[in-house]
């Protein structure tokens, strides 16, 4: 969107009006175009953008000026006299306000999804990166299903989207309750309730585990026994 924006707003030069207004030259100018912009409509009003020229030391200078003041400019066309004042090779139209494409508010926009998306964010990255640990350094185990539950996922992308399963457990004689969450739906036709399914129990925290991921498995052979 800023990049977008800032094209639009390069089609005319900017300038420090305020620096203009107080030290500029008064000038005549002479206006060569006049270029609505009809795809940009605001409040119902489409910009235009006025090219001049004028002279300035012997030389015939270009520039150009967007406005948003239909009513002010409804009387001129090519070849018509304006007032401008000049100053360093900038200037400005008198009587006639620019208008300019703020970008800069456009950054806010993200914002509020900035907030709400960065913790989301980081759970994920932390789940991800705990469950990466299991793969690596995770004892294989198995755990009994006690239940299976379809999650859905976001609207339209179905990102997040898996099933949640709650197995039985057991380190070192004590049972144990986990959950994870896999993407393999397949898992809901293929087991029931009390099947057993492999896992990963992390041998310092094993109340930390996760279901060892099939398709992961089988490509990198890691010799798990799937039923």
């Amino acid at each position: 969107m800023v990049i977008v924006f800032s094209i639009i707003g390069n089609d005319t030069p900017s300038v420090n009006i305020d620096l203009i207004k107080e030290k500029g030259t008064e000038k005549t100018a002479e206006i060569t175009d006049l270029d609505t912009q009809y795809n940009i409509t605001i409040n119902n009003v489409n910009p235009t953008i006025i090219h001049y020229t004028y002279e300035d030391n012997g030389k015939t200078i270009q520039s150009k000026y967007r406005v948003l003041e239909k009513r002010k400019i409804e009387d001129l066309e090519i070849g018509s006299a304006i007032t401008i004042k000049e100053y360093e090779g900038d200037s400005i139209i008198m009587g006639l306000k620019p208008y300019d494409f703020g970008i800069w508010w456009i950054l806010l926009l993200p914002i509020p999804f900035l907030f709400i998306g960065l913790p989301l964010l980081i759970y994920s990255i932390l789940q991800v990166r705990k469950e990466v640990n299991l793969y690596k350094y995770g004892t294989l185990s198995n755990g009994k299903i006690i239940s299976m539950m379809p999650k859905s996922g976001l609207p339209i992308t179905n990102i997040g989207q898996g099933v949640i399963i709650h197995y039985e457990y057991e380190v070192n004689g004590t049972k144990m309750i986990g959950e994870s969450i896999t993407t393999d739906f397949s898992i809901i036709s293929n087991k029931k309730k009390d099947d057993m399914v492999p896992i990963f129990v992390a041998t310092k925290q094993p109340n930390k585990t996760c279901i060892v991921p099939k398709i992961e498995a089988l490509k990198n052979n890691w010799n798990v026994q799937f039923d």
